[in-house]
């Protein structure tokens, strides 16, 4: 995911194995930086959700999507994009919540194994 959209080749991928994904349990995640932003800015990050699943196959029929926070550093954007991103409140820094990843991974688990 870049920009809310699908990288081409990841969606490819998808499109070209919708055979197999369609028949199997699928989750998906994608990163963002909601807890890098603050105010209102931070309130629109949940818009990010349905606009990743819209550039989805419809077919896919995917079981959940979470977006997760990451890492953002100051190299990683141009001047005129660190200005910008402290201008919205942007924070620079490792935002990863790895609690919130292994409780998500462990639903999946718990999901994908078989009843005694």
């Amino acid at each position: 995911m870049h920009g809310q959209s699908w990288l081409p080749l990841a969606l490819r991928f998808v499109r070209d194995n919708l055979d197999v994904l369609g028949a199997r349990p699928v989750w998906i995640f994608s990163v963002g930086m909601p807890a890098a932003l603050r105010g209102p800015w931070r309130r629109l990050a949940p818009m990010e959700l349905p606009a990743v699943e819209h550039g989805l196959p419809s077919h896919l029929g995917h079981r959940d999507h979470r977006l997760f926070s990451g890492t953002i550093g100051r190299d990683q954007l141009p001047r005129s994009g660190r200005v910008f991103f402290h201008l919205v409140g942007g924070r620079f820094g490792d935002f990863r919540d790895w609690a919130a990843v292994d409780d998500w991974a462990a639903g999946i688990a718990g999901e994908l194994r078989p009843a005694p």
